[in-house]
């Protein structure tokens, strides 16, 4: 009796999850919708016009420099990569024990070239780039969404990702436009299969930010949960797959080399971490701590405000793991939580920089009434306003 009396209840309850699984496409019908979609560009362009537009007008009444604003802190060391590569010896910040090894090579690559060999301005030139980084990667969003979330309304997404707060990273002289079309591409061609494509860009991505050799190992999580033990069996079938476990992390080993050669530290991109009060630790002990400070010293911000982004990410994680966007949660799980097993700092800056948070922000949004979706954006835009203004105000917890 006791047993028929529960059955129903948890058959409901795995029938309402099961209803929120999420389809996973064949790869040929993947390529047909990515083919098929209209990609806004219009939209694109013009939610890109507005919003930095409405940031340089605030530059403008502050008396501030938009473009030297969009240089600083992180830019800083970029600009410095670009120009004189990387240190030999640390020397930077107070202590004089900081370096520009933390910070990956191809985003200061890209912004030589497009300054021709530093000849042209590196804060104009990189202030285009990462825009220009950034319309390309929404296109490419809005590709993804129509293979995996077909009928998800585009506009929402592009209006979503160009303003929502800490957005303004998406122009400064910082790698996460670089970061969100390598992974975005990487998602579409992993859904198509197109392989070859794939090991490209996760090489490509584990040369932009230490987070970009996760991609691979989230791969792996999403072939165990969906094959299960087949997925051991398939691998000799598909040696591909594995070869995209060996590609991906190569961007990762050359920079090593690169550093090895430089300093004779292939690992000095983490020890230089400790320069930032950055050491491993456990991450669930960060967050706790960080949250209580909402009750023990509500008058110290960032910690508090930090660890509270970082348990919107667990909810976001959460939210695609009940999807069952396996690819996706491992993304945003490893992107989370080893940042986080270091501290909180730029814990907002990690979620922002890897799309699939953002996407999984774009579901919720979906289903709420189409009004109430568009406000929340636009409250969202708002918000941000009030960090642009802070970061020209050169707020370091924005670092």
């Amino acid at each position: 009796m006791n047993d028929s009396v529960t059955a129903g209840p948890r058959s409901t309850l795995g029938e309402r999850f099961k209803t929120l699984a999420a389809e996973t496409p064949p790869p040929a019908e993947a390529l047909a919708r990515a083919q098929a979609v209209r990609i806004p560009w219009g939209h694109i362009l013009l939610a890109l016009l507005v919003t930095r537009a409405v940031w340089l007008a605030i530059a403008l009444w502050g008396d501030h420099s938009y473009l030297h604003a969009m240089a600083q802190f992180d830019g800083s060391w970029f600009k410095g990569i670009m120009t004189r590569g990387y240190d030999v010896e640390a020397r930077g910040m107070s202590d004089g024990d900081a370096a520009n090894w933390a910070f990956f090579p191809l985003y200061p690559a890209l912004l030589w070239l497009v300054t021709l060999g530093g000849q042209l301005d590196p804060e104009l030139m990189g202030v285009l780039l990462s825009n220009a980084l950034l319309a390309v990667a929404l296109g490419l969003g809005c590709r993804y969404l129509a293979i995996t979330r077909p009928g998800a309304p585009l506009l929402l997404f592009v209006w979503l990702a160009a303003s929502m707060p800490y957005s303004f990273y998406f122009s400064a002289l910082y790698s996460e436009s670089l970061f969100w079309l390598l992974c975005l591409a990487s998602l579409i061609d992993w859904r198509c299969q197109r392989t070859g494509r794939v090991m490209l860009w996760t090489l490509l991505l584990s040369m932009t930010r230490a987070t970009g050799v996760f991609w691979v190992i989230a791969m792996g999580i999403e072939l165990v949960a969906r094959l299960r033990l087949r997925a051991f069996a398939e691998l000799w079938r598909r040696p591909d797959w594995l070869l995209i476990g060996v590609v991906g992390p190569l961007g990762l080993f050359l920079f090593m080399a690169l550093l090895y050669h430089r300093t004779g530290d292939a690992l000095a991109f983490s020890h230089v971490q400790i320069s930032w009060g950055r050491e491993m630790g456990n991450p669930l002990t960060n967050l706790i701590e960080g949250l209580s400070y909402w009750q023990s010293a509500p008058e110290t911000l960032r910690p508090a405000w930090q660890a509270s982004m970082a348990l919107i990410g667990v909810g976001l994680i959460g939210w695609l793991g009940v999807q069952r966007r396996w690819l996706e949660m491992g993304l945003a799980g490893f992107t989370l939580f080893v940042p986080l097993a270091t501290g909180l700092d730029a814990i907002p800056r990690y979620m922002i920089g890897m799309p699939v948070f953002v996407l999984a922000l774009h579901d919720l949004l979906t289903r709420l009434p189409r009004t109430l979706a568009w406000g929340l954006v636009m409250l969202g835009a708002l918000a941000n306003l009030w960090l642009v203004e802070n970061w020209y105000d050169t707020v370091f917890w924005l670092v």
